[in-house]
């Protein structure tokens, strides 16, 4: 993040977050070689425990985290350096699914829709992405991390939602004191 940002006093008190699949999906890789060390996003398992986190979802990110598990088990290049935790993969979705699911307005769909087709390069263009953007939106996110370059590709928000790298998220937790240490 460029610049600080000033935090809302309802932002001390709740903080929704809408997660894109890449970032989920290294939380359940491991390396083969060395199994013990996992990824510095594994830290976000313990955030659904904290009540004022929000973890927002909507069927189709749910889906998307599903495709993108299913993606990484068939791609034998990946298999063959990393094992994928399927197990607390379906926990964690069976615990994001115990929240309600956040209800997207088909207008607030093709709104980003048509923000993404703006993009200025065409490999930028990744409509499977608006669907980040349109929970993040009807659900009042207060941002959305992402290590998506196509989201990233947006700028710093969307719609008042701020969009953060996996590093300007922990260090927005750190600052709001989710989480402790170093990270990644």
């Amino acid at each position: 993040m460029s610049e600080e940002r000033e935090v809302t006093e309802s932002e001390t008190a709740e903080l929704r977050v809408v997660v894109d699949a890449q970032i989920v999906l290294a939380m359940f890789l491991a390396r083969r070689d060395d199994p013990e060390l996992v990824s510095s996003k594994r830290q976000l398992l313990r955030l659904p425990r904290v009540p004022s986190f929000h973890w927002l979802w909507s069927p189709d990110i749910i889906s998307d985290y599903e495709s993108g598990a299913l993606a990484i088990e068939s791609d034998e290049r990946i298999m063959r350096r990393a094992a994928f935790d399927r197990l607390g993969f379906e926990l964690f979705l069976a615990t994001l699914r115990l929240t309600p699911a956040v209800r997207v307005s088909a207008t607030t769909m093709r709104r980003a829709r048509r923000r993404i087709e703006q993009a200025p390069r065409a490999a930028e263009r990744d409509l499977a992405d608006a669907v980040y953007l349109a929970c993040a939106v009807d659900g009042g996110a207060h941002l959305i991390t992402t290590e998506d370059s196509d989201l990233r590709s947006l700028g710093d928000e969307y719609e008042g939602v701020l969009i953060l790298s996996w590093n300007e998220f922990l260090a927005y937790l750190r600052q709001h004191g989710l989480i402790a240490g170093q990270g990644e």
